[in-house]
């Protein structure tokens, strides 16, 4: 009897801990500038987390004593009650070591050089190590969204993605009322979510020359890219480097240029943000009524990612992409926005590979996930997103697989 009183006790509690959750929402801005923060993380345990969207907001489930860790690469991270959370959360940047990149130079190219071969060595360790991702995209013609994936992957993490596996999720598609412009679909749209400033197994972008090779290659960087630093003093003195990739004049086309983020100390990576320069890309569209076709086209690929190391490696926390296609003579364009953030242990079920790595096919097969918002914690949207989303519910576009 006492036994089973126990049992309902604990049982009891258990609920109360779980109704007690409320739904905290705040805006994470740049202290000095008032900017919001796009992409910074949220963190409360490692299955509970969330990241902000394109304007700094986010929302997530806690109960009022959780401790919510804030962080952005590039600044101070600030721990927050649930219960003090107010409407706006201000981080502050980290602060440049003028002094030291002035007296004392360093060997950018010998750092960067034990930083690649320092991954390496972490990769043919951690190459098969997998976690849980959720991935949104969204897909614009001219100013018509026509396009929404929402969806989970498990995939192997270390450095850069790869072999990604779908659980669930669900595919919208809203067709144009003009049946004479041109209809992008961009369908393996999620493969941009692979790319890293180096790729262990490079796959598709096997043409790309990446701001750290994975095999050294003599005078790489004098050939391709011009290097610039600084050096930042970040949480507990830590020292982040700061070096900016710029492309070369007349070096190859498919060069990824920008910006790496790391700790000198301990070569880990932070951050990268950068683009792919003229990639070549192959894309769906409609001509005029429902004859389709594709077309291979050069296009820039815009990157900013970030990398976490709570399991011993350097794993991929977030990655978002956006990519700009048109035509040129009638001043028509698509864009192709998306985001995947790392949500660790969270259950998601089973998946499947992706097939061919078109995602369209593979959850046709499948099937849409009719209840996908309802069972799963996810990134919180913007606002035009979610009048996007709410549209596409409305006219029943999540069950739409068209060509």
């Amino acid at each position: 009897m006492k036994q089973n009183l126990f049992i309902i006790l604990l049982t009891l509690l258990a609920l109360t801990h779980v109704s007690a959750q409320n739904t905290y929402t705040a805006r994470v801005v740049d202290a000095s500038t008032g900017d919001a923060l796009p992409m910074a993380s949220i963190y409360i345990s490692a299955s509970h987390s969330t990241i902000t969207n394109q304007e700094g907001d986010f929302s997530i489930q806690a109960n009022p004593s959780d401790m919510l860790h804030i962080t952005y690469v590039g600044y101070n991270t600030k721990n927050i009650k649930a219960s003090d959370l107010g409407s706006k959360v201000e981080l502050k940047p980290y602060t440049r070591m003028l002094q030291e990149v002035t007296v004392t130079p360093i060997d950018v190219v010998g750092l960067l050089k034990k930083l690649a071969k320092k991954l390496k060595m972490e990769y043919a360790q951690y190459r098969f190590e997998q976690s849980n991702y959720f991935y949104r995209q969204v897909s614009s013609n001219d100013t018509t969204y026509n396009e929404l994936i929402e969806a989970f992957f498990r995939t192997q993490s270390d450095i850069a993605l790869r072999n990604f596996m779908l659980t669930t999720g669900r595919y919208g598609n809203i067709e144009s009322g003009d049946t004479l412009k041109p209809f992008y679909k961009f369908r393996n749209y999620y493969v941009t979510s692979s790319l890293a400033p180096i790729l262990p197994d490079p796959g598709v972008w096997k043409n790309l020359y990446f701001p750290l090779p994975y095999k050294w290659i003599k005078n790489y960087y004098g050939d391709l890219y011009d290097l610039s630093y600084a050096i930042l003093q970040g949480d507990e003195d830590k020292k982040i480097i700061v070096v900016q990739f710029d492309e070369k004049a007349k070096v190859p086309s498919h060069v990824m240029t920008g910006r790496l983020m790391f700790d000198m100390d301990n070569l880990r990576l932070l951050s990268f943000r950068g683009k792919v320069h003229n990639e070549l890309v192959r894309i769906r569209y409609r001509t005029s009524g429902s004859t389709s076709m594709f077309r291979y086209c050069l296009r820039d690929i815009e990157i900013q990612m970030t990398y976490k190391h709570d399991r011993g490696f350097n794993e991929v926390a977030s990655i978002g992409t956006r990519m700009v296609v048109d035509r040129g003579k009638n001043e028509y364009g698509g864009v192709y926005w998306s985001t995947l953030f790392n949500i660790g242990n969270y259950d998601i079920g089973k998946g499947v590979s992706t097939y061919k790595e078109d995602i369209y096919n593979t959850l046709s097969q499948r099937g849409n996930d009719e209840a996908f918002r309802k069972n799963y914690q996810i990134v919180k949207t913007t606002s035009t997103k979610e009048t996007i989303i709410k549209k596409f519910e409305r006219e029943s576009c999540f069950s739409n697989f068209t060509d």
